[in-house]
């Protein structure tokens, strides 16, 4: 079921010169009701919602069914048609409940006051930032519409072919080292290979776009943004949520498909022109290709182990999993809710991730000394390439050694963000650990059932938390974090399970007794969480 609350259900409320106030809750203009998740890889697959700013919320199906009764109605009528659907007695206390305390945090309702909530983008490990659109939504459709046949089953089976047969006759052929040959006694070709590397990079993304709108997804803007310090650009591919498994995969296996029809151009161009530096063009689109299988970073292949195991954000996941590990401890809500084969695959994923991230920072701590010296070394031999290159007006060498200063700048630059970034999250980590500590030594939860220490190490209501998703984000795929997917975890007994209705023969809670009776049947639902949007780059 996809309902999308808009500015002309809002004006419905209006009947003829009288106009009679909105009914609340009620969820706010632009927030699309997208259905249950397809291929999930937990107990209790989750409902979606999405935003109005086009970040998606992970609901349980009790609170996406209250949600979807939020169009107008008044409390009473939203417990009965909640009630109904569910077949259980639900409260109109209960209903405001949730209105106030969970649907309010995560920005799909106002609050009873007329306030409108803050929509927070999540803030996760290794995401995207500065994003900024560069193609609107509007010309990304157009060009979707265009390029989504190219995904159609025999398009994409004789484009494989292709490929294997151009690598093949590569193998056997010298015309890569000639080529290279070309491009070191000809300076000037570097740059325009280099822009062509640039352009396959932006026909990544409308890889994605297409295989989105090709699944019946509407894909967003194409922009650009950056990932620790590299410039990068992404696809906005949210809406590819609402599709199956396969429509997923598809979205997440689009970019390089289309780096493989780029290297397929580039190899028919050789062939017309018998041009060696197109060689490098068609063996560069495949490194790419590979270099995006990598699952350890919000490449294309983490959005592609995300969406076969049907669990969103990985990296929201490392902390629990690694705790569920330790002998005699409970496992976090996190680790109990995946089906058992999914456990198995995110403990994998997230064993072999802490390992090569551990691995890389070791390897980046021990060669720095070496490293800044030779860069530095290199960065004045740029530097005289540029003068000598201004003096006599070359503009190539200026260029080349202006590129070249750049990509030597840009490792060192993300040599001290990583540094600095670990030492700010170990800190964080340390001063959290020592609040929450201090909270449960002078706290007494008998005397005081609200002092619940995870509302002072969120920064957010006491009814989520923010988790450290794309996703899809992508979600955000390719050198995009397309499927990304993160945000607001119920605070409140982490533990329970899937929320519950008291029995009919309980009795009617009271307006006051509402919350702490909600609270107790297990309104504090675990299953909310915000998935932000999936953006591949």
């Amino acid at each position: 079921m996809t309902v999308t609350i808009s500015r002309a259900s809002v004006d419905s409320v209006k009947d003829g010169a009288a106009c009679k106030p909105i009914s609340w809750p009620r969820l706010l203009e632009g927030t699309e009701l997208i259905g249950q998740t397809a291929g999930s890889g937990m107990r209790e697959p989750p409902y979606l919602v999405r935003r109005r700013d086009g970040q998606v919320v992970q609901l349980s199906q009790l609170l996406y069914v209250i949600a979807s009764c939020m169009d107008g109605r008044d409390l009473a009528a939203i417990a009965d048609c909640a009630g109904a659907r569910l077949d259980l007695r639900i409260t109109p206390e209960q209903v405001a409940y949730v209105a106030e305390h969970k649907l309010f945090s995560l920005g799909l309702v106002a609050h009873r006051d007329g306030t409108e909530p803050r929509l927070e983008r999540r803030n996760a490990l290794l995401l995207l930032k500065f994003r900024t659109g560069i193609v609107p939504e509007r010309a990304v459709n157009g060009l979707a519409a265009l390029l989504w046949p190219l995904f159609l089953p025999p398009v994409v089976i004789a484009t494989a072919a292709t490929l294997l047969t151009v690598d093949i006759w590569l193998k056997t052929s010298r015309g890569i080292g000639a080529g290279l040959q070309t491009v070191i006694s000809r300076p000037a070709l570097a740059l325009a290979l280099f822009s062509l590397v640039i352009l396959s990079l932006a026909f990544h993304e409308c890889g994605h776009a297409a295989a989105c709108r090709y699944g019946g997804a509407r894909p967003a803007r194409i922009g650009i943004g950056i990932y620790l310090v590299w410039p990068v650009f992404y696809s906005d591919v949210t809406d590819s949520y609402r599709l199956s498994k396969a429509g997923r995969l598809r979205t997440d296996l689009g970019g390089v498909y289309f780096n493989a029809l780029f290297a397929l151009a580039a190899a028919g161009a050789y062939f017309a022109t018998a041009f060696k530096p197109l060689l490098i063009v068609v063996v560069s689109q495949q490194i790419l290709m590979l270099d995006q299988f990598i699952p350890w970073v919000r490449l294309d292949g983490y959005h592609i182990v995300s969406d076969l195991i049907g669990v969103s954000d990985l990296f929201a996941r490392i902390k629990p999993v690694i705790a569920s590990l330790a002998p005699g401890r409970r496992p976090d809500r996190r680790v109990t809710e995946l089906k058992r084969w999914a456990r198995i695959a995110v403990t994998t994923w997230v064993l072999t991730t802490v390992a090569v991230l551990l691995a890389t920072a070791f390897v980046i701590v021990l060669d720095a000394p070496s490293y800044l010296s030779e860069a530095w070394q290199s960065l004045f031999s740029q530097s005289n390439l540029v003068a000598a290159g201004a003096r006599v007006g070359n503009v190539v060498d200026v260029l080349i050694g202006v590129i070249g200063s750049v990509m030597l700048l840009l490792p060192l630059a993300g040599i001290t963000l990583t540094y600095v970034l670990i030492c700010r999250r170990i800190g964080r980590a340390l001063a959290l650990r020592r609040v929450r500590m201090e909270l449960e030594a002078g706290s007494d939860e008998e005397k005081n059932p609200h002092s619940d220490p995870t509302r002072f190490l969120t920064g957010t209501h006491s009814s989520g938390e923010h988790c450290a998703k794309q996703g899809s984000g992508r979600k955000q795929t390719g050198w995009s974090g397309g499927h990304p997917v993160c945000g607001f975890r119920a605070a409140a007994d982490p533990g329970s399970s899937s929320a519950a209705i008291p029995s009919p023969q309980a009795p009617q809670p009271t307006a006051a007794r509402g919350a702490r009776a909600a609270h107790r049947a297990g309104w504090q639902s675990p299953v909310l969480r915000q998935v932000g949007e999936k953006e591949p780059w």
